[in-house]
């Protein structure tokens, strides 16, 4: 039976809806979403044990200046700064961005000069200056659900390159067992935040797969613990990502004027496998 037209405004609605709430995850600086990623991601994660380091070591191929999207809240972007790389940190976020420059205010007068912190969305990159090397790191290029937003953002990179500049990009490789069966189980987050001393949890709640899109939706759900573990505060958002294959990656690459120079399974530059990581090195051609 056809929908009526109500039925389709609904259903636009709340695909409006849900998109906003993936875009929305980091957006208030004051939320628990925001507050949690630096107690959440450090540097002794698997999915990104030296990935500072690898980025460094591009760097210093390659030569600056930099640019870096989704760079939240600086994890990668304050340290090569740091390290006296020129690098330029953007990311859709205020939120993550207003925690990002109170870090930086912790840095070195000389790694301040070599820095740049803008609101900038990677499907619509519009800046006054070209790169030698773009990096997004962490599978943020994941969060871009459709294929015409890869298409946009990887265009607009190559915009932003010089000639023969290079692009770093870091997936997951899909593991199927991740991406079939909602009920396999996905482990949560805990962290003690590195300033504060706060500490949080995150678990989801719920997953469904749209698989004719990739994409994998997760509720999470976080919270704030006192010192005897009680739940002091505690909020529930959506997050969204698309899996994509190798392969895949490989001709969208090359459409969008990248031929891939190498790939990795991990940031000591181990070789390509099935269920790790996907960290790809493309040059602008």
């Amino acid at each position: 039976m056809e929908k009526s037209p109500a039925g389709h405004i609904g259903l636009i609605s709340r695909r409006l809806n849900r998109e906003s709430l993936v875009d929305g995850f980091y957006e208030d600086a004051d939320s628990l979403f925001v507050e949690a990623y630096d107690a959440f991601y450090r540097a002794d994660l698997p999915q990104i044990s030296d990935d500072t380091s690898f980025y460094a070591g591009l760097a210093e191929e390659t030569g600056g200046p930099l640019l870096e999207l989704a760079c939240g809240t600086g994890r990668i972007t304050l340290p090569l700064a740091e390290a006296g790389l020129e690098i330029a940190g953007a990311d859709l976020s205020e939120g993550m961005l207003k925690v990002a420059r109170t870090k930086s205010e912790a840095l070195t007068e000389a790694a301040r000069a070599q820095l740049r912190l803008i609101h900038q969305d990677m499907t619509a990159l519009k800046l006054d200056e070209r790169f030698k090397l773009a990096l997004i790191p962490f599978r943020s290029f994941q969060h871009l659900l459709t294929r015409e937003q890869q298409w946009q953002a990887l265009e607009g990179i190559r915009n932003q390159l010089m000639p023969g500049g290079r692009l770093a990009l870091h997936l997951f490789d899909p593991r199927f067992d991740f991406l079939i069966d909602e009920e396999v189980p996905t482990p949560g987050h805990s962290g003690v935040h590195p300033v504060t001393g706060r500490q949080y949890i995150g678990e989801i709640l719920r997953t469904c797969f749209d698989h004719l899109a990739q994409v994998r939706r997760d509720v999470w759900r976080y919270a704030e613990l006192g010192e005897d573990g009680e739940v002091l505060r505690e909020a529930t958002r959506e997050m969204a990502l698309r899996w994509t294959y190798r392969w895949e990656l490989h001709y969208l690459l090359k459409l969008c004027g990248f031929a891939v120079e190498a790939e990795y399974s991990d940031f000591n530059r181990t070789p390509p496998a099935y269920g790790k990581e996907l960290i790809v090195v493309a040059r602008r051609t």
